[in-house]
C-alpha cells in the first residue's frame, strides 16, 4: 500500500498540493501578524509601566503638599472660629446695648413728650389762625385791587367816548 505511506512520494494532484501551501502560506501570516501584535501589546504595557512609574514618583511630593496644605487651612479654619466667637460676644453686647438705649428713649419720651407735644399742638394751632388771618387780609386787598382796576378801565372807556362825541 504505497498510498498510506507519505515518505514514498507524493501522490496526490497538483491542487490539492496549491491548496496545502496556501494554508501553510496563510498559517505563517497568521502567525507573523500574531507575532506583531503581541510585540505592540509589549510595547505599550511597556509605556503604561513606565507612566505608572512616574506617576507613582511624582504622587509623593504631592499628596505631601495636599497634607500641608490642609494642615494650614485646618489652622486657618481654627483661628476663623475663634475670631467667629468674639464677632459673637460684641454683637451680643451690641443687642444689650441697643435694648438699653431703647429703655432710655422710650423713658425721655415718657416724660418730655407729653408736654412737647401740647406744645407743638399749640403752636401749630397759633400759625394756622395766623395764616388764616393774613389769607382774609390778602384776599381783601386783591379784590380791592381788581375793583380799582375795573373802576380805571370803565372810567377811561368813558373818557374815550366822551371823546368821540366832542369830535364829531
Amino acid at each position: 500500500m504505497p498510498e498510506d505511506t507519505v515518505a514514498a512520494g507524493w501522490t496526490g494532484s497538483v491542487w490539492e498540493l496549491g491548496v496545502l501551501l496556501a494554508g501553510l502560506g496563510f498559517f505563517l501570516l497568521c502567525v507573523m501578524l500574531a507575532f506583531r501584535l503581541i510585540n505592540k501589546a509589549t510595547a505599550t504595557l511597556k509605556r503604561v509601566n513606565s507612566t505608572l512609574d512616574k506617576v507613582d514618583h511624582e504622587i509623593g511630593p504631592i499628596l505631601r503638599n495636599v497634607n500641608t496644605t490642609l494642615d494650614n487651612v485646618n489652622g486657618s479654619l481654627t483661628q476663623v472660629e475663634g475670631e467667629l466667637e468674639k464677632v459673637g460676644a460684641i454683637t451680643g453686647n451690641a443687642a444689650h446695648i441697643s435694648s438699653n438705649v431703647a429703655n432710655v428713649t422710650s423713658l425721655v419720651v415718657a416724660a418730655v413728650g407729653s408736654p412737647l407735644v401740647k406744645a407743638a399742638a399749640f403752636g401749630f394751632g397759633l400759625r394756622s389762625a395766623v395764616k388764616k388771618r393774613n389769607q382774609g387780609v390778602e384776599e381783601d386787598q386783591v379784590r380791592r385791587m381788581v375793583e380799582a382796576s375795573r373802576q380805571s378801565k370803565r372810567e377811561s372807556k368813558r373818557a374815550a367816548k366822551a371823546r368821540k362825541r366832542v369830535t364829531q
